[in-house]
């Protein structure tokens, strides 16, 4: 059984700069992180047709053309820095 990974995905249409706010994503496989940042695209490109998501590419593809980047990325573990810096968070 695989255990579920929680990342925040950082998206950015091509030729602008990236949006503010982030896809929070907590999945267990390619499946659930597709579905999860296709419902994340919906909510930026409301009207489009069809919205796929290329997971190798990294690539959110709108109606046959890609429009925009995304790079997935870990959350800032507060315990493993304060364990890491004796005096730190105390």
């Amino acid at each position: 059984m695989k255990t579920r990974k929680r990342l925040f995905a950082v998206v950015q249409p091509i030729g602008h700069r990236p949006y503010k706010d982030r896809a929070n994503l907590h999945f267990r496989d390619n499946t659930e992180l597709t579905a999860q940042l296709t419902t994340y695209a919906r909510t930026k490109w409301p009207v489009p047709q069809k919205v796929a998501v290329d997971i190798h590419a990294k690539q959110i593809i709108v109606d046959g053309t890609p429009r925009a980047n995304f790079s997935l990325h870990e959350y800032r573990g507060h315990d493993e820095q304060s364990a890491a810096l004796p005096g730190v968070g105390a």
